[in-house]
């Protein structure tokens, strides 16, 4: 016996259920199309110490991903850098207007905090996918105002950067690491326009005067943990 359909012959007009479906579906369409023709336009990001902060920290552990819908912020974090996911926390959620996820990563000390949101890239100047493809360094607005560079060397440092103290051997370095050379170029130039004796290397720079590491470090708030 052929099987044939309950609803044949049936339609809209004819059958309660039907016509309970299409109108559920008319919705659908019709707020799709209204999605399409209102796209959620997203304010300029307002240029502030917090966001030249925010610029270092990204430069340092964070990234942006695109997807198909939606762009995707996030920032790396070892799980012991309470204080510092706080902070970061904080400035995602001061910037964007959208508290961020904290991710935990399985079998790690790692925790991303991750934000979900539309034109990430292009409101924050900062390009998708792999860092080390694009040659980035500290955008200009941040660099022409002081106040801005030294939030900014703050994300860095705070980032990818430590301050290496071994009274045994008489060493006090701050040092700054990143496969980026133009960002490394940039800090170098940035420390010695503040008026420290910093030296370029391949892969850091780094400050090894004792007062100046200490005075580097007070300027900038430099968070130890």
């Amino acid at each position: 016996m052929a099987y044939v359909s309950w609803n044949k012959g049936l339609n809209k007009k004819n059958h309660p259920g039907l016509a309970k479906i299409a109108k559920a579906r008319s919705k659908r369409n019709n707020f799709a199309q209204w999605q399409k023709n209102h796209p959620i336009k997203y304010a300029s990001l307002h240029k502030s110490s917090e966001l030249a902060e925010f610029y270092g920290t990204m430069l340092g552990d964070g990234c942006i991903e695109k997807f198909a819908r939606t762009e995707k912020l996030s920032v790396s974090f070892n799980s012991k850098e309470t204080q510092h996911i706080r902070h970061v926390k904080k400035m995602i959620s001061d910037i964007f207007l959208k508290e961020p996820a904290a991710q935990i990563r399985n079998y790690s000390h790692c925790i991303n905090l991750t934000l979900y949101q539309k034109n990430l890239s292009s409101r924050l100047k900062f390009p998708t996918g792999e860092k080390q493809l694009h040659p980035l360094g500290i955008p200009h607005w941040i660099r022409e105002n002081e106040k801005f560079l030294i939030k900014c060397l703050k994300g860095l440092f705070e980032t990818d950067g430590d301050w290496v103290i071994d009274k045994k051997y008489g060493t006090n370095v701050m040092k700054f690491t990143n496969v980026i050379p133009e960002l490394l170029k940039d800090v170098h130039k940035s420390l010695i326009g503040l008026g420290f004796t910093a030296h370029l290397g391949k892969r850091r720079v780094t400050i090894s005067r004792k007062s100046e590491t200490k005075k580097f470090a007070e300027m900038i708030k430099f968070r130890l943990y």
